[in-house]
């Protein structure tokens, strides 16, 4: 087993918490709600229809501007996340400028400029503010959808999609989706290969000239700037947006369950499961019950001291967190609570999301939360006056949803009132645990310990695109056949031998290799390779390189005894002790001839399908304790996967994973040409540039 090894940069975020001397045994009682003056925003409408909000603040010299296209969801049969490209699209050029013209000017001026599907979103020096208005204008009226750009996002959207497959939660959600709405509303829609496919330059000029009309749009302009400069500029450069009708679209109401419904999403080599619990609800922004509504959310869920948080994660252990909402839409609102945890507790946490629905729905709060909560919410709202954009996003909202002039200025007022009853009856109304989909993406071995909780006892099982599967049987394994069988068979299919004896001497003759990969990575638009060295001299040395833009971002270094690591954002590491004994295991160049030697524990654990074919799945485990897969075609003998769950930066573990693909061979031994590597959502593809056996290295070259 010569384990390739993958390097990637992660970013850690570490959260402070800072402690002030006062009693946090109990929480204050909330005094009474203090009276605050929100500025109104000044408001005008151009002949056009558009409607533009202006909140002057003058204490820095910068001014934002946000354009909202305020159309209806749209069902995109056939043509799924046509809006989202071209949105996308429409900063990919104009009738007059290239994308990187454009990107050339905004850069320039040390602006930000980004569209979407439903507007753009820009920023600026107030000296500049002219110039970003100005390109803003030129891809709002004038969009060319250049085609050579829709290939370059088409291409990026169908590698997402194929990292979906791997991620768990992207899975959750995607199925989830099309649970809670259903695939015939806007927001159960699950997109496949055929609808990035299906995607056209004309189609994207049809959404836009349909939908982007200033008659259902609005501008608003927040920062420092005066009112007559904002007419101004809003009549210059957006007067001539021509009106139009727009068509409106009504959707059913997607179907509330009867009783409980459980459905699995399989994950082989789930070491976690993503548990999800939602329904659709009708709750829309602005509801008279919305100040209740919001208490008890996040009492039970939405709170890091919420009821779910503080049972699943803090009481039981289950996670690293449980959230729960309920959440409002002015189409279709929802209920949803989630976490991942670890698999052997995955119907024990299901119990204790039931039991904390149950809880909410059917006792009084105590003080103590009521109050903690409220204190909460009061002191983020406040904080949210401090912003500009929180004042103009009021006026959007008021406007948008038909809200009085005095909601907000009322907020705090109408928070305060909310009392235990009030909470216990916005969870009698929304909290539903008897009537629910339980979805749980994870190992299907656990399937069977979630019959209990389903009203029927019959738990249906989905793909990742959200559709019906009947559930595969697990083939038998061959009677007598082991790990260490079908490793050797693995030997002999690469060296093209016929026994092991035969195999040591092809690796005898092998003292040193070096493996150049290469790999296209796009950032921001912007596309770069990436190349990785891998070295390794007998009987245990190892270099590992990763280069881009002609420089060194991580480095790996062992010389049978010691070594390190270099990283561009942690810096330079020596190896532990610990570590240095997992390099001596890992780095002989036929590690696997001798993986007993060695001290593996090997375990053959199943067959598993991957990509279509059959395959043996081991279980190894380094003499260190580090466990990882390994998946072995059943008929090609030859290796295609190594799995990995490593820690991810928000604490969950996080499968990583390698692919191996187009087999070739060099000298005596097949190598894979292509892998794909895979770390949580984030995939790419390395390709063999060269391979060197018996290269002569320099006698520093291991040296750390």
């Amino acid at each position: 087993m010569r384990k390739l090894l993958v390097v990637l940069l992660s970013v850690f975020v570490n959260t402070y918490l800072i402690s002030q001397d006062i009693d946090r045994s109990k929480a204050p009682k909330p005094g009474l709600a203090p009276e605050i003056n929100i500025g109104s925003p000044a408001k005008f409408v151009l002949e056009n229809g558009l409607k533009v909000f202006v909140v002057e603040n003058h204490k820095l010299p910068t001014v934002s501007f946000q354009l909202t296209v305020d159309m209806d969801p749209v069902l995109e049969k056939g043509h799924v996340g046509l809006s989202s490209m071209m949105g996308d699209m429409l900063s990919a050029g104009t009738t007059t400028k290239t994308k990187s013209e454009i990107d050339q000017e905004i850069d320039f001026i040390g602006a930000s400029f980004s569209t979407f599907s439903n507007g753009f979103y820009a920023s600026s020096l107030t000296k500049h503010i002219d110039k970003v208005m100005s390109v803003a204008s030129d891809v709002i009226l004038n969009p060319a959808f250049p085609e050579e750009e829709l290939e370059k996002k088409k291409k990026r959207a169908l590698s997402g999609l194929k990292s979906v497959k791997t991620n768990a939660d992207a899975i959750s959600s995607r199925v989830g989706s099309a649970l809670k709405f259903g695939k015939d509303h806007p927001y159960g829609e699950v997109q496949m290969k055929e609808d990035v496919e299906n995607i056209s330059i004309d189609l994207c000029k049809e959404y836009y000239k349909t939908y982007f009309r200033p008659n259902i749009s609005y501008l608003v302009i927040v920062g420092d700037i005066s009112l007559d400069k904002a007419k101004e500029l809003s009549e210059k450069y957006f007067g001539s947006w021509e009106k139009a009708d727009v068509p409106s679209h009504q959707y059913d109401f997607p179907i509330h369950e009867k009783g409980i419904r459980v459905a699995f999403v399989n994950k082989p080599g789930a070491v976690q499961s993503v548990i999800s619990v939602f329904y659709p609800i009708k709750y829309k922004v602005g509801a008279p019950d919305q100040f209740e509504v919001s208490v008890m959310s996040n009492i039970f869920g939405g709170a890091f001291s919420s009821y779910l948080n503080a049972n699943l994660r803090e009481d039981k252990g289950y996670t690293y967190g449980a959230r729960g909402y309920v959440s409002s839409d002015k189409l279709v609102g929802q209920f949803r609570a989630g976490a991942s945890v670890r698999n052997e507790v995955t119907d024990s946490a299901v119990a204790e999301f039931l039991y904390e629905m149950n809880r909410i729905k059917n006792e009084l709060v105590s003080d103590e939360d009521l109050n903690r909560i409220k204190n909460n919410m009061n002191g983020d709202f406040a904080l949210s006056l401090e912003r500009s954009q929180t004042i103009a996003r009021f006026a959007l909202n008021i406007e948008r949803y038909d809200l009085p002039e005095d909601y907000y200025q009322n907020y705090l007022s109408n928070l305060q009132k909310v009392d235990k009853e009030a909470v216990q009856r916005a969870a009698e109304k929304y909290i539903d645990p008897d009537n629910c989909v339980i979805l749980v993406v994870g190992n299907e071995e656990l399937a069977e310990t979630l019959t209990k909780f389903d009203a029927d006892g019959e738990i249906e099982f989905f793909d990742i695109n959200g559709d019906p599967r009947i559930k595969k049987e697990k083939k038998p394994l061959p009677e007598g056949l082991t790990a260490e069988q079908v490793i050797n068979d693995y030997l002999m299919a690469i060296t093209g031998k016929n026994n092991l004896k035969d195999v040591a001497k092809v690796y005898k003759k092998i003292k040193s290799e070096s493996i150049l990969y290469t790999s296209t990575m796009e950032q921001q638009g912007q596309s770069f390779t990436m190349e990785m060295s891998f070295k390794t001299k007998a009987p245990n040395s190892f270099k590992a390189e990763v280069k881009a833009m002609g420089m060194v971002f991580q480095k790996t270094v062992f010389n049978g005894v010691s070594g390190g690591e270099m990283n561009m954002q942690t810096g330079k590491k020596d190896f532990t002790q610990e570590e240095i004994e997992e390099q001596k295991a890992e780095n002989h160049i036929d590690q696997e001839l001798k993986l007993k030697e060695l001290g593996f524990a090997l375990k053959l654990l199943s067959i598993e399908e991957h990509n279509g074919s059959d395959a043996y799945k081991i279980e190894l485990t380094s003499p260190t304790g580090e466990v990882f897969y390994e998946l072995y075609d059943v008929n090609s003998k030859l290796k295609v996967q190594e799995m990995k769950y490593e820690d991810g930066p928000d604490g969950n573990k996080v499968l990583t994973f390698q692919n191996f693909s187009d087999y070739k061979k060099v000298k005596n031994l097949m190598y894979p040409h292509t892998v794909l590597n895979n770390f949580g959502s984030m995939e790419f593809e390395m390709k063999i540039k060269s391979i060197e056996i018996n290269s002569k290295f320099d006698s520093d070259e291991f040296d750390w």
